[in-house]
């Protein structure tokens, strides 16, 4: 009996650290931003900290649309909508070859969010390299929705 109780408590104890370790190790290669960058739904947007006129001088130069995503940390439709739309292989691509992306944090870029009349997350806001705003898309919508808009603002800049 003190055997089975022994090698039960061992085997509780190797669990524990197994998933003490594991679960360290998942945090540790974590990342939702630092000072240039947010990393949402696996995609790497410019941070509003870093300067939305940077980001529109780089668009001209690359000739590319600009994509402005407004989430917030507690919104639990953004943590579906960057998994399942930002996070769709389609979408993911033409988003990470095609435009300059930029992400706003509503609790932090306040004012950014009121310029340009946003006042829940999930939100969209597509623009031109210069700023003019082509598109908005509200809310978390599915990435057969997003699929169409995002490749005809891609092709529509393209050929200005």
């Amino acid at each position: 009996m003190r055997t089975k109780k022994l090698v039960s408590i061992i085997v509780l104890v190797l669990i524990l650290l197994f998933a003490y370790f594991s679960y360290n190790t998942a945090l540790s290669n974590f990342t939702l931003s630092d000072k240039n960058s947010s990393y949402l739904g696996g995609i790497k947007f410019h941070r509003a900290a870093s300067g939305l006129e940077e980001s529109f001088q780089i668009a001209q130069q690359e000739n590319k649309p600009v994509m402005m995503y407004f989430w917030a940390i507690w919104c639990q439709y953004c943590a579906r909508f960057q998994t399942d739309t930002l996070g769709n292989p389609q979408v993911k691509k033409i988003l990470e070859e095609d435009y300059l992306l930029v992400a706003m944090d509503l609790d932090i870029d306040r004012e950014v969010a009121q310029k340009y009349g946003v006042s829940y997350p999930p939100y969209l806001v597509f623009m031109d390299p210069n700023g003019k705003i082509l598109q908005r898309v509200p809310g978390a919508v599915e990435a057969d929705y997003l699929l169409p808009i995002v490749t005809k603002i891609r092709d529509d800049v393209r050929r200005k």
